[in-house]
């Protein structure tokens, strides 16, 4: 039986792995990391550093003793201006923001910069949780641990003051799956040639 809980550092090599398994062919990912041949160990790199540093940020899913899942999940951060007044701000920057993506294309490693100010833009300008990441492990296809990691990670939020949350479903599975649980298109972003991301945000019902 899947359950839920908190990593801890000692999970970092066995999610970090099962992650960077997941996301080695994403296309998001793929955008930051070109070379197929070096990603797998930089992702893997990646996500250890990430599970040691914030474990507290990380949610697993263990089958018995095993960890068979990981969601990564930022907490929402507290704004210094309300949203009323941070929307007008966040359009008048749109322009300013499709230029340093320009300029960031540029740059060595900028293609990814740019996707993530791309995806940026279409974030609540309200503060929201945010799911960085979400895998499973190939051996645990067919017991639900996926939907066990978003159920867990929707009820964290549904109780909390700040019921809003978003994300970027990379491919058209991930975003079917994603829906089932209340989430919405809100915006696009290029990744490989004709093919896209859908940045998406789930509201208080």
């Amino acid at each position: 039986m899947v359950t839920i809980r908190p990593a801890t550092s000692a999970d970092a090599p066995i999610a970090s792995k099962l992650l960077a398994e997941a996301f080695r062919d994403d296309p998001a990912w793929a955008v930051s990391l070109p070379d197929p041949t070096t990603r797998p160990r930089k992702l893997e790199a990646h996500y250890r550093r990430r599970l040691h540093r914030h474990p507290e940020l990380v949610d697993v899913a263990v089958d018995g003793d095993r960890v068979v899942g990981a969601l990564l999940w930022a907490a929402p951060r507290a704004e210094s201006r309300p949203a009323a007044v941070l929307r007008p701000v966040r359009r008048t920057l749109r322009p300013v923001r499709r230029a340093l993506r320009r300029i960031a294309s540029r740059l060595p490693g900028g293609k990814g910069i740019g996707h993530g100010l791309a995806v940026q833009s279409y974030r609540p300008a309200e503060p929201h949780w945010y799911l960085h990441d979400i895998a499973a492990s190939p051996a645990a296809r067919g017991m639900g641990v996926g939907s066990a990691l978003l159920t867990h990670f929707v009820g964290r939020i549904d109780a909390s003051d700040t019921p809003l949350a978003a994300l970027e479903a990379t491919s058209p599975g991930s975003r079917r799956l994603y829906e089932r649980f209340g989430f919405e298109a809100v915006g696009r972003v290029p990744t490989q040639p004709g093919q896209a991301s859908t940045v998406m945000v789930r509201r208080p019902s």
